[in-house]
């Protein structure tokens, strides 16, 4: 197994990044509600500019394996996109890049980490419920998270979606 560690993005990651963000949602061909998300366009430069995005490279090849994108929204840590390469997965590379975004959130000391997700398959909803994630409730959404899910709507079933957040202080 081989071994990784992270940093920061850098310009030149941008193509990777978006590589790794479009073969990420072909895994969403396995099932039949999710299917077209495999035919959705990568995350664009603009979205990773507009994030902190840590990544984590091979330790050999340097090659990167995964990332992570985070900003602050509402004044929590809105966590924007978490991305595995295929043959990365099961290697605990989404769980180390999930706790890069909870201590990055605890170092601005925001109240939470947000996000939104699919339901259904078990690398989204279910896999941030085992992470500690819960719903949000609808009184705790906030403005900018709301015209996240807005534009979500615009191409994305509502119903396949959840609003979740990890609280992290009270």
């Amino acid at each position: 197994m081989p071994s990784y560690y992270l940093r920061l993005s850098r310009i030149q990651d941008t193509a990777d990044l978006c590589r790794i963000s479009a073969e990420a949602r072909l895994r969403y061909r396995a099932f039949p509600s999710l299917a077209h998300i495999a035919e959705t366009p990568a995350l664009s430069p603009a979205r990773l500019e507009a994030c902190r995005v840590v990544v984590a490279l091979d330790s050999e090849s340097q090659k990167i394996l995964g990332f992570v994108a985070m900003r602050v929204l509402d004044e929590l840590l809105y966590l924007d996109n978490i991305s595995v390469e295929s043959s990365a997965s099961g290697m605990g590379i989404g769980a180390t890049l999930l706790s890069v975004v909870i201590e990055h959130a605890k170092s601005l000391g925001v109240r939470a980490v947000s996000l939104t997700t699919f339901r259904e398959p078990p690398w989204n909803g279910p896999w941030f419920r085992k992470h500690g994630f819960f719903t949000m409730p609808a009184a705790c959404i906030g403005e900018g998270l709301k015209q996240v899910m807005a534009r979500q709507r615009l191409t994305l079933d509502a119903t396949t979606r959840e609003t979740l957040w990890r609280i992290l202080c009270d």
